[in-house]
Order: C-alpha cells, then structure tokens, then sequence
C-alpha cells in the first residue's frame, strides 16, 4: 500500500513538472512567433545584439548592407537575415 502511495506521489509530481514544462514552451513561442512564422527584431534589439549604435545601424540600412522594413513608423528586421548577414561576414581562426 506504502508502494502504491508513493508510486502516485512520484507520478503526480511528474505530471506536474511535465504541464509546467508544456505551458513555458507554449508561452515561449507565442513570445517569439508571429501568425506569419518570421520572428522580427526591432532597432534596440538588433543594435543589442551586434554591439553597434542606433546610427550606425542606420548607415547600414543607407549602404543597403542589412535588409529591414519600414511599417507605421517602426523599423523591423527579420532574424534570419541578421543571421545570415552575420554568416556572411564570419571570419574563421587561421591554424
């Protein structure tokens, strides 16, 4: 009978750690998806992320370098191109 508590105690707390588990992975991609599938940066996150300022992330945008749009006043960037740009620009270590 001991056994038998225990075993359900075991598998209660499972269960439990298991939904909590479900509904952060949920969240989280609701956070970073939108309906269309892309996820977008915005200018604070994009300067953020390379280490550069608002201007000269703006003198890229001029040179046509990294891709964005522009909608209702706010400049958007997709992730996947800041990626590949960044893939693009890698450097590999000499041996």
């Amino acid at each position: 009978m001991e056994k038998d508590n225990a075993t359900l105690k075991l598998f209660l707390s499972i269960n439990e750690k298991i939904s909590s588990i479900e509904k952060q992975v949920r969240q989280l991609s609701l956070n970073e998806r939108n309906p269309l599938g892309d996820t977008y940066l915005d200018t604070d996150e994009v300067c953020e992320l390379l280490k550069i300022c608002k201007r000269t992330l703006q003198k890229h945008r001029d040179e046509a370098s990294v891709a964005y749009i522009q909608f209702g006043g706010k400049t958007l960037y997709k992730k996947t191109d800041i990626q590949d740009l960044l893939e693009k620009h890698y450097q590999h270590a000499i041996n």
